[in-house]
């Protein structure tokens, strides 16, 4: 089970990617938001399920430890992101959707690096 919650997390990592460009080119859709939302979404169950769940930790409590923090944040930061950006859209506000680009492409790129690290964890 959690072999194929790897390999479903590792497709939807690959999906992610091939939406979010990065770099001045980034072009953020509403499809690259729902992708990103459902990956935090399927991130943090498996880091719930390793972290909370399953006995013995199948993830690492200083790891569970950065995930809740950076879970927090996402849940906060993520909605005003997207609203920010669906005005930015509208007004056709260049400038404001570059910045707000950068904060989504960082906000990706860090559900990234927890993605990777779990998947590597259950590699070992």
């Amino acid at each position: 089970m959690r072999r194929l919650a790897s390999y479903s997390l590792m497709v939807l990592l690959i999906s992610s990617c091939a939406t979010f460009g990065f770099g001045k080119s980034l072009i953020v859709t509403g499809e690259s938001l729902k992708a990103l939302g459902e990956q935090f979404v399927q991130v943090a169950g498996i880091y719930k399920q390793g972290c909370d769940l399953v006995v013995p930790r199948t993830i690492q409590q200083p790891q569970c430890a950065a995930f809740r923090t950076f879970g927090t944040h996402f849940q906060k930061s993520f909605p005003l992101t997207v609203q920010l950006w669906e005005a930015a859209r509208s007004g056709n506000d260049q400038a404001m959707q570059g910045k707000i680009e950068d904060v989504i492409v960082d906000l990706a790129t860090a559900l990234s690096s927890f993605a990777v690290a779990v998947i590597q964890a259950g590699g070992k």
